[in-house]
């Protein structure tokens, strides 16, 4: 952001004493073309009567004299108006300049004064500079978070979409099944709960602009096993599914576990969107130190008339690997779409 460093106003010149100096100046210069203009023509006088020798009367003489200094007044009087207005007129056209600018400020356009002089008007300039560059600056912030606010809530809307999609599809199934079974009846309903429990927060989270909550998670590999357990759970009625969680070790951190299930949802609705049902779906989860790596690949379904995804919720899952200080890299190879997630645990202190 543009910085106001005035100089210092004690050494600043007021306009006043500028412009007596403007005068000052005009009369010493208008002066000094009055006596040389007099001088000057009384010798011209003097010698081409004295060339022609030619002797005026006293009367003669004087009106001579009176002619030449009125006309050398008039000509002192002409140079002391033009230098003056010269001189002044430099300070009333940065004036107008400023008034410009002003009035281009009132039309919201980005104006830049150029310093000149260091007086009042030149402190005027540069503390108009520096609201129009404040003005610019406050207008980038209001645009950045109109964006921010703009994407999160495109974001959430997403995501809070998923979680519910999932409680019709749990739904749905239920009404075409004839027969079920009390355990698969209380298995349905523990997950249109838990999702249900998803949406609220994901509400709150949308309501009360904040972001989800960090807590202690003892072992990071539980959490992700329970995690690939609803993975696979909402995805093996549609798909062959397969997850792999050999590689990941068990390790105390701390995770925002409401962020954790935005990402696992949004690896499902990309699945349900866009992956081939006679192709295996596979989910590798796996752990280096403190990193959490997550792998999903799925063969690439091709159709006609397949709507192109606009990917907000890749770039929902990118928010959140951000939060962690991950990565995502996500992209077709052949004809499978892998998603490659990196996430930095931190450490319980």
């Amino acid at each position: 952001m543009w910085n106001k460093k005035g100089k210092k106003p004690a050494r600043a010149k007021k306009l006043a004493g500028e412009i007596f100096e403007y005068l000052v100046l005009s009369v010493i210069v208008a002066v000094f073309t009055f006596f040389f203009l007099y001088l000057t023509s009384q010798s011209i006088v003097e010698v081409y009567l004295d060339r022609r020798q030619i002797i005026p009367e006293g009367i003669v003489y004087a009106a001579i004299g009176v002619w030449l200094r009125g006309v050398c007044i008039a000509a002192a009087v002409i140079v002391f108006v033009i230098l003056f207005l010269l001189l002044l007129g430099r300070r009333l056209s940065y004036l107008i300049q400023i008034i410009n600018g002003v009035e281009s400020m009132q039309k919201r356009e980005n104006v830049q004064i150029p310093l000149e002089g260091d007086d009042e008007l030149t402190r005027l300039a540069e503390s108009i500079n520096y609201l129009t560059a404040t003005r610019k600056e406050i207008s980038r912030r209001e645009q950045e978070m109109k964006d921010a606010r703009e994407a999160f809530i495109r974001s959430l809307s997403h995501d809070i979409r998923t979680p519910l999609t999932s409680v019709l599809s749990y739904t749905e199934l239920l009404e075409k099944r004839e027969t079920v079974t009390k355990e698969e009846m209380h298995s349905y309903m523990e997950l249109v709960r838990s999702k249900a429990i998803q949406v609220k927060e994901l509400m709150d989270q949308l309501l009360d602009g904040r972001s989800g909550t960090w807590e202690k998670v003892e072992d990071i590999r539980f959490l992700a096993e329970q995690l690939a357990a609803g993975w696979e759970e909402l995805l093996e009625e549609r798909f062959t599914c397969r997850t792999d969680l050999s590689g990941c070790g068990s390790f105390p951190g701390r995770a925002d576990i409401s962020a954790l299930r935005r990402i696992v949802d949004n690896l499902i609705s990309n699945v349900e969107k866009y992956a081939d049902p006679d192709r295996e779906v596979v989910l590798v989860i796996e752990s280096r130190g403190n990193e959490l790596r997550i792998l999903q690949e799925n063969g690439i379904r091709r159709t006609e008339g397949q709507v192109e995804s606009r990917q907000i919720g890749l770039e929902s899952i990118k928010e959140t690997a951000a939060a962690y200080g991950g990565e995502v890299q996500a992209g077709p190879e052949g004809n499978v779409f892998r998603i490659r997630i990196t996430l930095n645990i931190p450490a319980l202190l």
